[in-house]
């Protein structure tokens, strides 16, 4: 480092302490940063005590079925609670297991869709697809205004941060008559403005860094294995989408216009990067893949059969699913037994399997309308840094539809464990609880490609934005 860096880095030091206000805009966004962290932390370990609450209650359920077939059923309530466990005429429609979708360790920095979506289900052999849109009660307030995390703190306010610091780089040397004596120095107009720039640069984005690792380091250990990536790569995309925000400014006082004019077009991104790109892409979206949940308002209705006390009917449901459980075949012979609770069973599955081309049709239109509208992601460093910060944690839309994939897999298991029983007239033994349907959540396995690709994209837009304020800069 010259001298003459020096001496410029010296003296903007000298000039940034005494600025109260800029030391107060450091302050409030360092404190806001640390709320956000509390606040996103509290979120998260509120799910977390759910699901430690619902994994408590199922082990408790199936601790007790398991002991009923050692005890002496001398109350009536050890009796029921045996038939429950023993009989898969009700066994299949009382034993709950829980689906859940755990939070990453770093969830609380980027809530995304978690807020939106069911984290755990608890599932029964009943109809899947009424378990599955069967809605909790939640303030739709709070789902539109989203979260206040740290995603929210350094997308949308540290960007204003970088403006109010920024803006008048130039233009506040011209206005203050200081203008003319740099002009006469031997170090160039470009050069001061880039040393005021990466000094300005070292503190904001410093700051960024410094609350990201207070966030990262009391919400998980970054060494851990399934930590150390999304560590690595929140600091890899903190890093450029500053860069890109600085690059930017810089483009703007490369124009050499005044304070206010640099104010004016630096807000104008801003609202055009988070507020107006995002919009318009919302409604492109829905314009062009329109989605409507009321077709599946049927779905949540309880249905049953037309007539419980007519036994042909009963079979004639049952003789149906059937003929779609090859595995099944031959059982027909054992209808006499449990008559009602085989054809009860019959009637959910084939509900599931007529409701299943609509519910496909559903899932696909909402994959595609999140396909179409990340091709526009680049138009938007904002939009895409936000949806990075999801993909890292595991938060983003993709995740949970996943999720919903794999609770279809384990509802198969589970009807495929009780419905075998039920239909062959096979009780459910004791050492049928060692192999119980076990819920498994697959892994994603390009996710890591497609957020080192967008990073990549966020820094060469900065490269691009960057040079094109250096060459305007002669």
């Amino acid at each position: 480092m010259d001298r003459t860096t020096k001496t410029l880095i010296h003296y903007e030091w000298k000039s940034f302490i005494r600025n109260r206000f800029q030391l107060l805009m450091l302050a409030a966004a360092f404190a806001f940063g640390i709320y956000a962290i509390y606040y996103g932390q509290s979120e998260i370990n509120m799910q977390r005590q759910t699901i430690e609450a619902v994994t408590a209650l199922e082990k408790k359920e199936f601790f007790e079925y398991k002991t009923s077939f050692q005890e002496e059923l001398s109350t009536l309530e050890a009796e029921q609670t045996h038939d429950i466990a023993s009989r898969p005429a009700y066994a299949w429609f009382r034993h709950g297991y829980h689906a859940i979708l755990p939070p990453h360790d770093y969830a609380s920095l980027a809530i995304g869709q978690r807020d939106l979506f069911r984290y755990y289900y608890r599932l029964t052999g009943m109809s899947l697809h009424y378990q599955l849109f069967e809605n909790e009660l939640a303030n739709p307030v709070n789902l539109m205004t989203g979260n206040f995390d740290l995603s929210f703190i350094l997308i949308y306010l540290f960007p204003l941060l970088i403006i109010a610091f920024c803006y008048s780089l130039f233009s506040a040397e011209r206005e203050n008559g200081t203008l003319a004596l740099l002009q006469i120095q031997s170090v160039t107009i470009r050069k001061i403005i880039l040393v005021r720039l990466a000094f300005y640069f070292t503190v904001v984005t410093g700051l960024a860094l410094l609350i990201s690792s207070i966030g990262l380091l009391t919400s998980g250990n970054p060494l851990a294995e399934q930590n150390r990536l999304p560590a690595v790569a929140w600091i890899t995309g903190v890093l450029a989408y500053c860069i890109f925000w600085f690059a930017l400014m810089f483009l703007i006082v490369s124009f050499r216009k005044n304070s206010s004019f640099n104010a004016i077009v630096a807000a104008g991104c801003w609202l055009v990067f988070l507020i107006v790109v995002p919009a318009l892409l919302n409604v492109l979206v829905t314009t062009k893949f329109p989605l409507s949940s009321t077709t599946l308002a049927g779905l949540m209705r309880r249905t049953s059969l037309e007539n419980e006390n007519d036994e042909e009917e009963a079979r004639e449901v049952i003789m149906e699913f059937l003929e779609h459980k090859p595995k099944l075949a031959g059982s027909d012979s054992l209808l006499n037994n449990d008559l009602l609770s085989k054809a009860y069973a019959a009637f959910t599955s084939l509900k599931d399997l007529n409701s299943k081309e609509e519910v496909d049709s559903y899932t696909a239109q909402v994959i595609r309308r999140n396909e179409w509208s990340s091709r526009f992601y680049w138009l938007s460093p904002a939009v895409n840094m936000q949806n990075l910060h999801a993909q890292m944690v595991k938060t983003d839309l993709r995740t949970f539809l996943r999720f919903h994939e794999a609770l279809a897999n384990f509802h198969g298991d589970i009807t495929d464990f009780y419905f075998s029983r039920l239909f062959w007239n096979k009780p459910i033994l004791r050492e049928d609880y060692s192999h119980l349907p076990v819920f498994e959540m697959p892994e994603a396995q390009d996710r890591w490609g497609a957020i080192w690709t967008a990073i990549g994209k966020i820094m060469l837009m900065a490269v691009f934005v960057y040079l094109t304020g250096y060459i305007k800069m002669k």
